[in-house]
């Protein structure tokens, strides 16, 4: 008997093996693994208890699909872990959403960007476009022009990293629309770039395809809100708030993830 739990305790992975209980990321880790789980009932509650009956998310993916977890929030009662999912057709985000019951942590929802899958159809129609049929779109649509359109869905229905790399080409750019918008008192107006009154803020944003600035789709109180795009209350943009204090909290209802890009900005997505 001995050598028995001698073999097991080798056979288990290293993050089960670890001392004391699973941290979130070790079980999100677990949880995208390609290998089974054996323990993974243990560490599920809430709706994923009932979702993951036999498997987990990692043996659903094909076994080419690289998987990589990043700890994006953990406090006293509940964490965040975002998931980039990659393979030849591109990436994909997922963000689990943990709570800590009694003295164990409990992966409780999976959540991603909803309603994504239009996007591709319109970038195929818009990119498919000749020049002619290009400079006519502009002419209909002056405050969101071709150039803008397709780079704000590029954004909105691409992997987080894109997202990241846009801001940090266009750090300055972003750092001088907020300031404009604090000046002009934006966030209470929720304008939208065609009806921005600066027209260096507006000619600002759309070179940053951001669709609006100002609202509160994040449930943030004093932050600033560069929406790029999304449908029906699913959307992704960019959070400017320079107290940590202030940001809001992410919840699977509503606020699904929040990531640090740096100097009191994030990437929020919401739902």
């Amino acid at each position: 008997m001995k050598h028995l739990l001698l073999a097991l305790c080798l056979w288990l992975p290293p993050a089960v093996r670890a001392a004391g209980p699973l941290q979130p990321l070790q079980i999100a880790e677990q949880f995208v693994a390609p290998a089974g789980w054996p323990l993974m009932r243990g560490y599920l509650c809430c709706e994923t208890a009932g979702q993951a009956r036999q498997q987990t998310l990692g043996q659903q993916l094909p076994a080419q699909v690289r998987r990589r977890c990043q700890l994006v929030q953990q406090g006293a009662a509940t964490a965040v872990v975002a998931v980039e999912l990659q393979d030849s057709a591109g990436r994909r985000d997922f963000y689990l959403h943990f709570r800590r019951e009694a003295d164990a942590w409990k992966l409780g929802a999976v959540r991603n960007l909803a309603m994504t899958h239009l996007g591709p159809p319109m970038l195929s129609i818009l990119t498919a476009m000749p020049p002619a049929e290009v400079a006519e779109y502009d002419r209909r649509h002056p405050a969101a022009s071709h150039a803008f359109t397709v780079g704000s869905l590029r954004l909105w229905t691409g992997p987080d990293a894109d997202i990241a790399a846009h801001f940090g080409r266009h750090r300055a750019d972003f750092a001088e629309a907020a300031r404009l918008a604090r000046a002009g008192n934006t966030p209470a107006l929720a304008a939208d770039t065609s009806r921005t009154a600066n027209p260096a803020l507006a000619a600002l944003l759309r070179r940053l395809f951001v669709t609006r600035v100002g609202g509160r789709d994040t449930g943030t109180a004093t932050g600033l809100e560069f929406l790029i795009g999304g449908m029906s209350g699913n959307t992704v943009g960019l959070l400017f708030e320079p107290n940590p204090a202030a940001l809001p909290a992410m919840s699977p209802d509503r606020l699904i993830v929040l990531r640090a890009l740096g100097q009191g900005w994030y990437l929020y997505k919401t739902t």
